[in-house]
């Protein structure tokens, strides 16, 4: 079994619209940046996400794409628990 990427949650939030919700600090270590320069990007427009909902075997789970500038992560999570499932 391979070891667990240290900046990847194991587990994360399902806001009420049963969406991913990411805290900053989560996302700028996910997209392995400093948390003052995501904030900025953030400020700036330059932080993207998409959160798409699985359909057929797919059903119940999550695939989060986030997008800072040209760098990029994606969390495929468990939608009734939010426990994360694998990502990179």
């Amino acid at each position: 079994m391979e070891p667990w990427p240290e900046n990847l949650p194991r587990q994360v939030e399902i806001d009420a619209a049963g969406d991913v919700a990411l805290t900053a600090p989560q996302a700028a270590a996910l997209l392995g940046v400093a948390l003052p320069a995501f904030l900025a990007d953030l400020r700036a427009g330059h932080v993207y996400s998409v959160v798409e909902r699985g359909e057929g075997e797919d059903a119940g789970r999550l695939r989060l794409t986030l997008r800072r500038r040209a760098r990029q992560c994606r969390l495929l999570v468990e939608a009734a628990t939010g426990r994360v499932l694998g990502g990179g």
